[in-house]
């Protein structure tokens, strides 16, 4: 295939300035203190019980072969935190707050002259409500959507609440479309390698790789990556030598690994997002597009990304949108306007916490910067960063239409980090982020650490095939259930999908510890060898009373009670 690209040249040549700020902090040995600003406001406690209504498509877009199959996803939550669209609810007397003994609630959706009603249970997370939309228009304009909601409890006077959502009801396709499964956030595309066949969902696992050195001279790093197991290439611009880039996207496609497109260069000037965007929205492989990246730490226009993300679906929509934060607390609500996926790049293995080893600078809250911000030098950042993503996009009422990718650090050894992570934290970076919600992983950057099985590469060639045949059809299913643990520092979540359970345990604590099967909710447990299938383990042997978690303890499990 042929593409012009004319513009990677123009792209290419956009010159860019080292911040003087990161984060909104200032770093620098003659620079003084002054206190970033931007963080993200916490909700208010309610003494009284709040109903948060929120309505969605099931799927983002559907196409006009989806439109008799169509369904939207409700929920119905009692809160007490004042999250956005929260609102009071008079319960009866004899309802606790995790009760759904309080009934149905009514729920109307509406969008473009069709209409359904249905009960939907109070307190119900991911409720499926379908609705056949074969009577619209197909068109690239999404459609709104008017979902209300009434209550009426006996001895209570009726309650009616409402919210609004879009339908991205798109016409059929035979180029590239990726589906965002709003019930998981998992993506959902046809093979990458155009062969045709059906939509299926997946887990994005992957690498980011600098188009130049390392592609444009050697495309054997492609093969490479598809033999340790990704699905999913990241090539970082610029692309400054077009003949090697159209090699790119021609071998990626015949390795069946799909691709995300990366503006990061020139997503602030819309014309070159225009026809970046007109030229490869065709590939066959394409999975996202990628815009900011750090916009954050650098401080970029904070509508800069919702700009572009706002061209991109006038031009596009067929492929998600995605964007890379660095900070921990700089501006978030504003930078994520701008995306569908939001990814963190948090690096903190080898750091030094409080004292730049490139600035010479202290590290606090207010000043300095250490290659990891606000962090603590650990694995514990990466339970912190993700689940602090993830609660910040529920308060803000995004918890379906914005999902959470992580970015394993596979880097070190330079500037602010002394070392590369082993293996084995890189394979607990990626799986503490699926622990924490975390539907896609793409780490940076390759080449890294290879050679024996405490190498990255070593481990991923592992690893990438045990996550695909056993932990992704847990993240992709809506019918999943899911519980996190903490227990002495040992980060833990349990998927139950109603006949076996999978299990994946890390710790974060970096001592030893026994980690007892209660202790996770698996009691039940008392015949290990029998019951727990260990498929991927580093320092992390069980027996019939729980695991025994050594300091780089990690694994992934399955169970059968």
């Amino acid at each position: 295939m042929r593409y012009s690209t004319h513009l990677l040249v123009l792209a290419a040549s956009i010159s860019t300035v080292v911040a003087q700020t990161w984060c909104g902090k200032n770093y620098m040995p003659n620079q003084t203190v002054v206190p970033p600003g931007g963080q993200f406001p916490l909700p208010s406690k309610s003494n009284d019980p709040l109903l948060v209504f929120r309505c969605a498509p099931v799927f983002r877009p559907y196409l006009e072969e989806d439109a008799k199959d169509a369904a939207f996803v409700v929920d119905t939550r009692i809160v007490y935190d004042l999250i956005n669209g929260a609102s009071p609810i008079s319960l009866p007397n004899n309802t606790g707050s995790s009760s759904h003994s309080a009934g149905n609630v009514t729920v109307t959706i509406e969008v473009g002259g069709l209409r359904t009603t249905h009960d939907v249970p109070l307190n119900a997370t991911g409720y499926e409500v379908p609705l056949d939309i074969s009577g619209l228009t197909a068109q690239q304009a999404p459609y709104n959507v008017s979902c209300s909601a009434l209550y009426s409890p006996s001895l209570l006077n009726p309650q009616s609440y409402s919210t609004n959502a879009t339908l991205l009801y798109l016409p059929n396709s035979k180029n590239s479309v990726t589906k965002t499964d709003l019930r998981t956030g998992s993506l959902w595309a046809r093979p990458a390698n155009n062969t045709g066949g059906p939509f299926k969902p997946f887990v994005p696992q992957g690498f980011y790789i600098s188009f130049n050195p390392y592609l444009v001279q050697n495309l054997s790093y492609i093969d490479q990556l598809k033999a340790e197991g990704f699905n999913t290439i990241h090539p970082v611009p610029p692309y400054n030598d077009t003949a090697v880039f159209e090699q790119v996207l021609n071998k990626s496609v015949e390795l069946g690994l799909y691709i995300i497109f990366d503006m990061r260069s020139y997503y602030e000037n819309l014309t070159a997002v225009a026809e970046l965007v007109n030229t490869y929205k065709s590939l066959p492989n394409l999975l996202t597009w990628e815009t900011a990246h750090e916009p954050d730490g650098n401080s970029d226009p904070f509508d800069a990304a919702k700009q572009a993300y706002d061209l991109i679906y006038q031009l596009d929509g067929y492929h998600p949108v995605g964007i890379v934060l660095n900070c921990e607390d700089y501006n978030f609500t504003p930078y994520v306007e701008g995306a569908d996926i939001v990814l963190e790049d948090t690096y903190p293995i080898g750091i030094n916490a409080t004292y730049s080893l490139v600035w010479h600078t202290p590290c606090t809250p207010d000043f300095g910067h250490c290659g990891c911000d606000d962090c603590r030098g650990g694995l514990i950042d990466i339970q912190a960063r993700i689940q602090t993503y993830k609660d910040r996009l529920d308060i803000l009422g995004y918890d379906r239409t914005k999902t959470v990718w992580t970015t394993p650090q596979a880097v070190g050894d330079g500037a602010y980090w002394t070392t590369i992570p082993t293996g084995a934290q890189w394979a607990a970076i990626g799986l503490i982020s699926f622990n924490h919600g975390a539907t896609g992983s793409m780490s940076y950057q390759f080449p890294t650490t290879s050679g024996n099985s405490t190498t990255i590469e070593g481990t991923a060639s592992i690893l990438t095939n045990v996550i695909t045949d056993y932990v992704q059809p847990y993240l992709v299913r809506p019918q999943v259930t899911q519980t996190i643990y903490s227990y002495e520092g040992i980060d833990a979540s349990v998927w139950h999908d109603g006949s076996s359970y999978l299990v994946i345990v890390a710790n974060v604590n970096g001592t030893e510890t026994i980690v007892p099967w209660a202790s996770i909710g698996l009691g039940k447990v008392t015949n290990a060898a029998a019951q727990v299938h260990e498929h991927f383990s580093v320092g992390q042997p069980f027996n019939d009373t729980g695991f025994d978690s050594t300091p780089s303890g990690v694994g992934i499990y399955t169970v059968t009670l």
